[in-house]
């Protein structure tokens, strides 16, 4: 029998400072460094659709109610953005996207949301995106070639790609393609 009267130590054991101790602490950090350059390497200044090519139909309900098809805009201007609320690239260029669709009604086109959750279109109003919302499916996400958020597909009137950004596009950008699809 032990002695339960019998002092105990009061330092803890010493943490275990071998080089496996290191690699496990250093492991998450290395494989979030490697998944970060992929996707830079993979996805920079990649185009979800080329300019010229002809868009895929998209025939959507809107979330205020009625449909948006892509195929009755013809002879419209039409800016597609995929996003989501979660998306801080997506939030961070809303502004720029209500500015665009402002611009496009003003010469007869639109803009529409196409968010890839139905928790995302609340937070349309709140991020001031004013134009017509609608939750989009894998199905359509996969057409269009979205791989990552924010996508944005500019389209002329005669449905082909005007252009189109991955990522969060500048502002300035955008509206140089805006001059150029309006001009």
């Amino acid at each position: 029998m032990t002695d339960s009267t019998a002092p105990r130590s009061a330092t803890p054991p010493a943490p275990r400072r071998g080089f496996g101790a290191v690699l496990r602490a250093l492991a998450p950090w290395v494989l979030v460094v490697v998944g970060g350059l992929w996707m830079l390497s993979n996805h920079r200044g990649r185009e979800p659709m080329p300019a010229g090519e002809p868009v895929p139909a998209l025939s959507v309900p809107l979330a205020g109610g009625g449909s948006f098809d892509l195929a009755a805009q013809s002879g419209k201007p039409v800016l597609l953005t995929f996003w989501a609320s979660w998306c801080p690239a997506c939030r961070a260029e809303a502004p720029a996207m209500q500015a665009a669709h402002e611009r496009l009604e003003a010469a007869g086109g639109t803009a529409i949301g196409l968010a890839v959750d139905r928790r995302s279109i609340p937070a349309a109003e709140r991020l001031g995106m004013r134009f017509p919302q609608a939750v989009v499916s894998q199905e359509d996400l996969d057409r269009f070639g979205v791989e990552l958020l924010p996508t944005t597909v500019l389209v002329d009137g005669e449905g082909r790609v005007a252009a189109s950004f991955v990522g969060e596009v500048r502002p300035s950008t955008l509206h140089e393609a805006l001059g150029e699809l309006l001009d």
